[in-house]
């Protein structure tokens, strides 16, 4: 495509090249800092790691979203409960090795008993809490109790109720959305800032195991969460502070993420050990 200039009387074609290079500078320029994601790497077939930083600049360490992209086709989803199982709260790490997850984070935020979350969650007959909580409009949904339906399905309550998906799936985990259907950002709070894990869903139905380690302003955090190459859907927080968990292993290879005890980036550093967590979701490849 050629644009044409006129030159004393003449008319002169001018290729168009520089100008769309420097449009492309310029939009790369404004562009969140969400965009200087490195590539996806693929750990095994349905399983892909990516780190996204937060912030262009600042003090060290910078915020850094860590994902692992999921795809239901390839793997099983498992919500595991200490309640149900037995024994007492495991890290990310013991609950991987028992039960042979490739990858695990929180499934809820959870009560003084260190055993019951905070919302409604129920897994194939076990109510770990029976109780819906009200305000909390996202529901993560697997085991699929008839045919046809999707493996694994992150619901916003507000579009579909609750009654609708009871009857439908064996395991239910409700949380906190992190924006609308619309993409309206449901945190804004300027002081509600720590370290935060969230789930969510793309477009594909690959579900996205998410943390930041860093104290970062969960405002902020939905903001790029949004403007991410991700084609998020839908998105819940799952946990915050020192116990937010990210962990995944595959072959000889180790993945692990937590939270920070506070603002500092001392007290981010020191922080390495994983927190016993009662409740979990966990995912195994399918054979």
């Amino acid at each position: 495509m050629k644009r044409e200039r006129r030159i004393g009387g003449r008319q002169k074609a001018r290729p168009l090249a520089p100008f769309l290079a420097l449009a492309l500078l310029l939009v790369l320029a404004c562009a969140p800092p969400s965009l200087a994601a490195g590539p996806w790497q693929r750990w095994r077939p349905g399983l892909e790691l990516a780190r996204f930083a937060l912030e262009d600049s600042g003090p060290s360490p910078r915020p850094e979203l860590v994902v692992l992209r999921i795809d239901p086709a390839r793997f099983a989803f498992r919500l595991l409960c200490a309640g149900q199982v037995g024994g007492a709260p495991r890290t990310a790490r013991q609950w991987s090795r028992e039960f042979g997850l490739s990858a695990v984070i929180n499934a809820a935020m959870y009560g003084k008993d260190q055993l019951t979350s905070v919302g409604l969650m129920i897994n194939r007959g076990y109510a770990n809490n029976p109780t819906p909580a009200k305000g909390h409009n996202a529901l993560l949904a697997f085991n699929p109790l008839a045919p046809g339906l999707e493996p694994v399905r992150l619901f916003d309550l507000t579009r579909t109720p609750l009654a609708k998906i009871r009857g439908r799936y064996a395991t239910l985990i409700q949380n906190y959305r992190l924006f609308t259907p619309q993409g309206k950002n449901l945190w804004q709070r300027p002081d509600q800032k720590w370290s935060s894990a969230a789930v969510g869903q793309d477009a594909r139905g690959r579900v996205l195991f998410m943390i930041c380690r860093e104290v970062y302003p969960m405002p902020k955090m939905v903001e790029r969460l949004l403007a991410l190459p991700l084609d998020l859907q839908t998105a819940m927080y799952v946990e915050g502070g020192p116990e937010a968990t990210l962990y995944a292993t595959d072959g000889g290879r180790e993945l692990s993420v937590v939270g920070s005890f506070g603002s500092k980036p001392e007290q981010t550093q020191a922080n390495t050990e994983q927190k016993a967590l009662p409740n979990v979701i966990g995912v195994s490849p399918l054979p």
